[in-house]
């Protein structure tokens, strides 16, 4: 979890380009998370979607 939306997103981006799947940035309170899109559910809200294949 991060307190800072930057942060999420940096590692957010990072993690799509290493492990070349998409990922996402959710808040989840006051914080945000860095998620895959394997683990989506349609109850989260996104805040940033990374796909290193566009």
């Amino acid at each position: 979890m991060f307190n800072d939306i930057w942060i999420a997103r940096k590692n957010a981006l990072n993690l799509a380009q290493t492990l070349m799947v998409a990922t996402m940035v959710i808040a989840v309170g006051p914080q945000y998370a860095v998620i895959t899109a394997d683990d989506h559910d349609s109850s989260l809200t996104v805040i940033q979607e990374y796909d290193p294949f566009t």
